[in-house]
């Protein structure tokens, strides 16, 4: 049986192309983005990244995610996350 959980759409911005969609959940919609790790340099690393996008985008284009949702931005979480073994 397959069931679908949602939906992903390619989307092109300024910093490059990216997917962007929503996951349905039992308390609802979860909208996501999809992003390739082009600062992966270790078999461990993920290919891609998919973060959860929130309503505070003031400003910003619909579909299109704030500055922190792309790869080249290091914050605290990808740091924590260089030595995922998948």
């Amino acid at each position: 049986m397959i069931r679908r959980i949602g939906a992903l759409w390619i989307k092109k911005s300024k910093k490059g192309t990216y997917l962007s969609g929503i996951l349905n959940d039992i308390s609802g919609d979860i909208r996501i983005a999809v992003f390739k790790n082009d600062k992966k340099e270790k078999e461990s690393h993920p290919d891609y990244r998919i973060v959860v996008m929130t309503d505070d985008r003031q400003g910003q284009s619909e579909g299109e995610p704030s500055q922190g949702y792309f790869p080249e931005d290091k914050g605290k979480q990808e740091s924590e996350e260089e030595e995922m073994p998948f």
